[in-house]
């Protein structure tokens, strides 16, 4: 599974499978987000993802939304 298949499948039940997966595969090809990528990049890359779902679940729920997309990309390294 890729960086932008994990974060579709985080997305998915809140913005539809068709919306994530294509939100995850242009923010991820826009901010060079794969797997390995730096630490200090997931940082930046989770607040853009955020900032861009507090208009779809609400401030709470986009920061853990959020998130969890980072936790499921950091997964991809540890296995």
């Amino acid at each position: 599974m890729t960086a932008a298949d994990r974060i579709a499948a985080v997305l998915s039940p809140h913005l539809g499978a068709h919306s994530a997966d294509a939100v995850a595969r242009h923010m991820c090809a826009k901010h060079g987000i794969a797997e390995g990528a730096a630490e200090a990049k997931l940082g930046e890359f989770q607040e853009l993802l955020r900032r861009g779902l507090v208009a779809f679940v609400g401030t709470d729920r986009a920061a853990a939304l959020a998130a969890d997309c980072i936790k499921s990309v950091r997964e991809i390294a540890t296995g």
